[in-house]
């Protein structure tokens, strides 16, 4: 794997995470439910959920599928199994 730095955000992948573990990867998840997880995972004012959604489409973790549905889309890093990948993309020591 070629350095490069990490362009999706360490708080987007904790939730990608979450999601990923509660619901499966390229499962529909209802943008209500979505919302209530939201609201858990960064104390978010509800105003300010929808551009996570939209950023988190942009930076290819979600998709929109409807009004009210979103895909889950899969991640390259399991950030749990393969946690020094992500330490390498931010440039930090590792000790095995």
């Amino acid at each position: 794997m070629k350095k490069e730095k990490l362009k999706i955000g360490l708080l987007y992948l904790g939730l990608h995470n979450q999601l990923k573990k509660k619901y499966g990867e390229n499962s529909v998840i209802a943008r209500k439910e979505l919302f209530c997880k939201l609201g858990k995972h960064s104390q978010l004012p509800k105003g300010l959920r929808h551009y996570i959604i939209n950023e988190m489409c942009k930076k290819g973790l979600l998709e929109v599928i409807n009004r009210d549905e979103v895909k889950l889309l899969p991640f390259e890093i399991d950030i749990e199994k393969e946690p020094n990948k992500i330490y390498s993309f931010l440039d930090l020591i590792v000790i095995d």
